[in-house]
C-alpha cells in the first residue's frame, strides 16, 4: 500500500503562501478540490502551516479517506485545535471510524466548549456508534441553540428514529414539515417514523401525500414501497421501488429491491444491499426477531445435538459463523465450545453487537466470498442461518464451505423454501428461496453430502409462517462408507 509523501517542516508563511492557501480555501468552499489540487501541491512544497489542513478538507471531498486521514493527523501535530479535531471527526465518521470520531468531536467540545458545530458533530459520532442518549442529548442541545435550524432539527428526529422513540421522532418531522415542508428528506423520515412504529396505513398515507405535493424524493417512494410490502400489496410496491432506483441510481439497496419487485432475476444480493439492511436493522434486531418467533438459532443447536451428539460431552470446534449477524446462533452454542469461534459479517453494526456477547474469538467484517480464500485450516462446524437466503446461485458459497471444513465436518445452514415447480427464485422482499431437490444437487455438485434437508417454519411472517429449510451437510471423509456412522 503506497503512503503519501510526509509533509516537509512547516515554514513561516510568506505573501505568496497567504495568497496561494486563500485561493485554495476558496476552491474547496465551493467544492472544487481537483482544481485546488495544484496549490496545495505548491503549498506543501513550501511548507506552508496551512498545506496540511487544507489538504485533507480536499482529500475528504475527494473521497480519499486514507490521505485525507493521514493529512489530517499531519495538521494535527503542527497544531492541536478545535478546528482540526472537527475535520479528523469528519474524516473519521467517512471511514467508518466512529470511536474515533467521538475521541475527536469530543475533544473538540472540550478545546471549545461554546463551538456548536463541534457539538452537533459529537452528537452525529455518538448516534453512529449506538449512544443514543448521549447523542439526543447533545443535539438537542445544538437545536436548542438554534431553534430555527431544520436541518439540526431534522438530525435530531433521526436520532429518536434510530433510538426507538418513534413518537418523540414523528413530532419533530411534523414540526419541521409544517415550519419547512420543503426540508429535504422530511417527508420520508416522518412516513419512516410511522412504519417503523408498526403503522404501515399511516406510512402509506403520508408518503402519498408528500407524493401528491409534488415531492420528489426516492426515499418517500422507498417508504411507500416498504409500507405496501408490510400490507401484502405487492404488485403496487413494484413501481414505486422502480421508481425509487430511478431517482437514486446508486443506491444498491433500492436497486436489489426494485429488481425484485420486476422479477429480474440476479444471481445474489449486492454486498451494498445487504450492509445497508442490516446497519439499519443491527439495533433492534434480535427484539425484532424474537417478536417473529425466529426459530433459526435453536434449529441449528437441535441438529448439532442430533448429528453431532459426541460433542454435548466433548465439545465442539473450531466453529465459523457466517453472517454471525448479532450472534444469535454463538450464543445457542456457547456451552458446547471447546475451540475458536470466529463468526464473519458484512455489516459493522452487527459485528458491534455481536461482539458485546463475548463469545467470539474473532470477528470480522467481511464478504464471505472474500473471507472464506483466505482462511486457513478446517473447521469442525460451519454455520449460516438466513445467509444463503441472499444469493440465487448456491454454488460459489457452498463450494467454499466444502473447502474450509475439516474432514466429516459439517454445515449447517438455513435457507427459504421455494414453491412448488421453481428451483430458485428472487422473492418480492429481497430474499431469495431455493428447492429442497435443487440445494441437494448442488451441494453434491460442490462436493457436500446432504445429511438432512428438513423443511421448517424459520419464524412467523404475519399472520402465517415463513417456510424454510434447515439443511445439514457434511465433508464426508473418504474411508467412512457411512456417513452418520462417521459423526463425532
Amino acid at each position: 500500500m503506497m503512503r503519501p509523501a510526509p509533509m516537509p517542516a512547516a515554514a513561516p508563511a510568506t505573501p505568496v503562501t497567504d495568497r496561494l492557501a486563500e485561493q485554495a480555501r476558496l476552491l474547496l468552499r465551493d467544492g472544487r478540490a481537483e482544481e485546488a489540487l495544484p496549490m496545495l501541491d505548491r503549498l506543501r512544497h513550501l511548507g506552508a502551516p496551512a498545506a496540511a489542513a487544507l489538504r485533507a478538507e480536499a482529500m475528504l471531498q475527494l473521497h480519499r479517506l486514507e490521505e485525507a486521514e493521514a493529512a489530517a493527523d499531519a495538521a494535527l501535530l503542527e497544531a492541536e485545535d478545535a478546528s482540526l479535531l472537527r475535520l479528523r471527526a469528519r474524516i473519521r465518521l467517512a471511514r467508518g471510524r466512529h470511536a474515533g470520531a467521538v475521541d475527536d468531536a469530543a475533544a473538540a467540545v472540550m478545546a471549545a466548549p461554546e463551538d456548536r458545530p463541534a457539538r452537533l458533530l459529537l452528537g452525529s459520532a455518538l448516534l453512529e456508534t449506538g449512544r443514543h442518549d448521549e447523542a439526543i442529548w447533545f443535539l438537542g442541545e445544538a437545536w436548542r441553540a438554534e431553534p430555527g435550524n431544520h436541518a439540526l432539527q431534522l438530525r435530531l428526529g433521526q436520532a429518536f428514529l434510530r433510538a426507538g422513540r418513534y413518537e418523540a421522532a414523528s413530532e419533530l418531522f411534523l414540526h419541521c414539515e409544517t415550519a419547512a415542508p420543503w426540508t429535504a428528506g422530511v417527508s420520508a423520515l416522518r412516513a419512516q417514523a410511522a412504519l417503523l412504529a408498526g403503522d404501515a396505513e399511516a406510512a402509506a398515507g403520508l408518503a402519498r401525500a408528500a407524493l401528491a405535493r409534488g415531492v420528489v424524493d426516492g426515499a418517500v417512494h422507498s417508504v411507500l414501497a416498504h409500507a405496501l410490502v408490510s400490507l401484502g400489496r405487492l404488485e403496487e410496491a413494484g413501481p414505486h421501488f422502480a421508481a425509487a432506483a430511478r431517482l437514486a441510481p446508486d443506491n444498491p439497496y433500492i436497486a436489489h429491491l426494485a429488481a425484485a419487485a420486476a422479477g429480474t432475476a440476479t444471481d445474489r444480493a449486492p454486498a451494498g444491499y445487504v450492509i445497508t439492511l442490516f446497519d439499519g436493522y443491527a439495533a433492534h434486531f434480535e427484539q425484532s426477531l424474537l417478536g417473529l418467533g425466529y426459530r433459526v438459532p435453536g434449529l441449528i443447536r437441535r441438529a448439532v445435538e442430533r448429528l453431532r451428539p459426541r460433542s454435548m460431552q466433548e465439545g465442539l470446534g473450531p466453529v465459523l459463523d457466517l453472517g454471525c449477524g448479532t450472534g444469535l446462533v454463538g450464543a445457542a452454542l456457547s456451552d458446547l465450545l471447546r475451540g475458536p469461534l470466529v463468526g464473519i459479517d458484512l455489516s459493522r453494526r452487527m459485528l458491534e453487537q455481536a461482539a458485546t456477547k463475548g463469545i467470539y474469538t474473532e470477528l470480522r467484517q467481511a464478504d464471505l466470498t472474500e473471507a472464506l480464500p483466505a482462511e486457513e485450516g478446517g473447521y469442525a462446524l460451519i454455520t449460516a442461518a438466513d445467509v444463503f437466503c441472499y444469493f440465487g446461485l448456491l454454488q460459489e458459497p457452498l463450494t467454499l464451505c466444502r473447502q474450509r471444513l475439516a474432514p466429516g465436518g459439517l454445515l449447517l445452514f438455513s435457507l427459504e423454501q421455494a414453491a412448488p415447480g421453481e428451483t430458485w427464485r428472487l422473492g418480492p422482499e429481497g430474499r431469495y428461496r431455493h428447492a429442497a431437490g435443487h440445494v441437494t444437487a448442488c451441494a453434491a455438485a460442490c462436493g457436500l453430502e446432504v445429511l438432512e434437508c428438513r423443511p421448517e417454519a424459520l419464524r412467523r411472517n404475519g399472520e402465517s409462517s415463513a417456510p424454510g429449510l434447515l439443511v445439514a451437510a457434511w465433508a464426508a471423509k473418504p474411508q467412512a462408507a457411512n456417513p452418520r456412522a462417521a459423526r463425532h
